[in-house]
């Protein structure tokens, strides 16, 4: 019987979970309405396949040859509303003549969000004013904020696409409000491209866009538009099951049609059930130590660990909850620098394990946060807490400790991004160039030292003990984290692609690495496994 590979592990792993989020969600929320049933089926059906594979160069140049851009929003997820902003960052290196239309603004609401962006009313007084939390039944301003502050920099247009709902009571009759706004905005700048930032079902061909060119054709006018999906269920499958998931970002869907793949579809299920279950994405105690359990008992399932029944002594304490730290220093059983470098942890908003009382503290409830941390306490479960080491190995276990836990987010998350050599290529670069360097010297300092050291262990010559013990705690702690997720994400990739066997990083999890210079020996071991590992391409 042939021995199933990793990839084909991953990849059924997510499948069952994503199949069992659907079902919860489909329990959750039940549509009665036959017309919403259509319009999502619409939808689906519009992103099931696609065309070929394509290339995040060419969608952009069909985006500079649209006169409107229609952008998918899945409101619950960040990380959609930060791919408009990287689309963003980009067009407006292009061109400025350009205007934003956005779901999330009413159109009655105009005059105020002039002047939010003139800053003539405080960011307060405005999501007051426009009730962004009533109008959305959860608070995701923190979502939309960076398109606000980017529009702001630079004095970009902003325009409210959405209807009252007493004027458009369902999609359709949105769809329709919508393209009459958008066509008006477009007659107001007709030498401005507008880039439409609106949920993705409507952006089906023929829902939104069709109500537009339909305005337009009664106007014996033609607008050229491009449609740019995200993160499709259907096709992320179909790339899955072609080893290219990780891989693809842009798919071509028509000839005015791409699917940006940047999230898989068991993150994006994660955001919409946390804000069905909470109606804001934060967790509270009982949910955060159910996720938390199981995202441990997910990646201990996949790396074929024994789940110790110590896990139910966790506890788990999310941002805003500090009251464990009253707790910590009533147990008088943390010295006062333990718990000035707790304090200073959380105080950097770094999320946070305390194997002596197996607390565990979030500083932010994303999946990352959760996940990764779920991986450092199935270490400690595993192996006990740390011992003191001499300086190089205290350095390098911290790199494998680092690694660990970046590795078992990308089990969760296999999208997941850390700090490659190029990235701190690139960072070293522009702030040597700018006067940026001085307030963002931890930073600096990180990104340099991070290539030094890549260059160095390629030839088998580690930091040694005298040029560690010259780092600032700031600065050890930021370095072996940046080097451990690059360690976490090859070994991610190499595990994928057969060059590292499941069981070496398993070993990670039973091997005290009790001997001295232990730490320094796995490390380079790994180095050396997975040189030949090819990274994905990302934009």
């Amino acid at each position: 019987m042939a021995q199933t590979s990793p990839r084909a592990e991953l990849i059924s792993f997510h499948k069952k979970t994503y199949l069992q989020n659907k079902k919860i969600i489909e329990e959750l929320v039940s549509h009665e309405d036959k017309n919403f049933r259509q319009y999502e089926a619409d939808y689906l059906k519009s992103v099931r396949h696609f065309k070929s594979v394509s290339s995040h160069e060419e969608m952009m140049a069909s985006v500079m040859k649209a006169d409107i851009i229609y952008v998918g929003d899945f409101h619950t997820l960040n990380q959609s509303q930060r791919s408009l902003l990287r689309l963003l960052r980009e067009l407006v290196l292009k061109t400025k003549d350009f205007i934003l239309a956005f779901e999330v603004i009413r159109s009655d609401h105009q005059n105020d969000l002039e002047r939010f962006l003139k800053d003539r009313i405080s960011e307060k007084t405005f999501l007051k004013k426009i009730s962004f939390k009533e109008q959305w039944f959860f608070d995701l301003w923190a979502n939309f904020k960076p398109l606000f502050d980017f529009s702001k920099y630079h004095k970009l247009g902003v325009y409210g696409l959405e209807a009252n709902p007493d004027v458009a009571s369902n999609l359709y009759r949105r769809d329709i409000w919508m393209a009459r706004r958008i066509v008006a905005l477009s007659e107001m700048f007709p030498n401005k491209k507008m880039v439409v930032f609106v949920g993705d079902l409507h952006i089906a061909k023929r829902h939104l866009p069709l109500e537009v060119t339909k305005i337009f054709r009664k106007k014996n006018k033609k607008q050229n538009f491009i449609i740019l999906h995200q993160n499709s269920d259907a096709i992320y499958w179909k790339l899955a099951a072609h080893e290219m998931e990780d891989k693809i970002n842009v798919v071509k869907i028509s000839d005015n049609e791409f699917c940006r793949m940047h999230t898989p579809p068991v993150i994006a299920q994660q955001s919409y059930l946390n804000w069905l279950e909470h109606e804001e994405d934060t967790l509270d105690y009982a949910d955060a130590k159910h996720s938390f359990l199981t995202y441990l008992d997910k990646i201990a399932q996949f790396l074929e660990i024994k789940t110790p029944p110590q896990k139910e002594d966790i506890e788990i304490f999310t941002c805003g909850d500090l009251s464990f730290l009253k707790r910590l220093k009533e147990d008088k059983i943390f010295s006062f620098s333990e718990l000035k470098e707790i304090k200073r942890q959380i105080a950097k908003s770094q999320s946070y394990y305390i194997p002596k009382k197996k607390y565990v503290y979030l500083a932010n409830v994303s999946v990352n946060h959760a996940a990764e941390e779920a991986a450092h306490v199935l270490r400690h479960l595993c192996l006990g807490e740390e011992f003191p080491r001499v300086m190089q190995d205290s350095f390098y276990a911290a790199i494998l400790y680092e690694a660990l836990g970046f590795f078992g987010s990308k089990i969760i998350n296999p999208k997941r991004k850390c700090l490659r050599p190029v990235d701190c290529r690139s960072l070293v670069t522009y702030l040597h160039s700018t006067s940026l360097k001085g307030g963002r010297l931890l930073e600096f300092e990180t990104a340099r030292l991070f290539l030094e050291h890549e260059e160095k262990v390629l030839k088998g010559d580690p930091f040694l003990a005298p040029r560690i013990a010259h780092f600032s705690v700031d600065l050890f702690l930021s370095l072996t984290q940046a080097l451990g997720y690059f360690l976490g994400e090859k070994m991610f990739y190499g595990l994928l692609q057969n060059k590292l066997p499941k069981e070496a990083i398993r070993r990670l999890y039973s091997d005290e690495m009790e001997e001295e210079g232990d730490p320094v020996v796995v490390y380079l071991g790994f180095v050396e496994a997975l040189k030949k590992v090819v990274l994905p391409r990302r934009n």
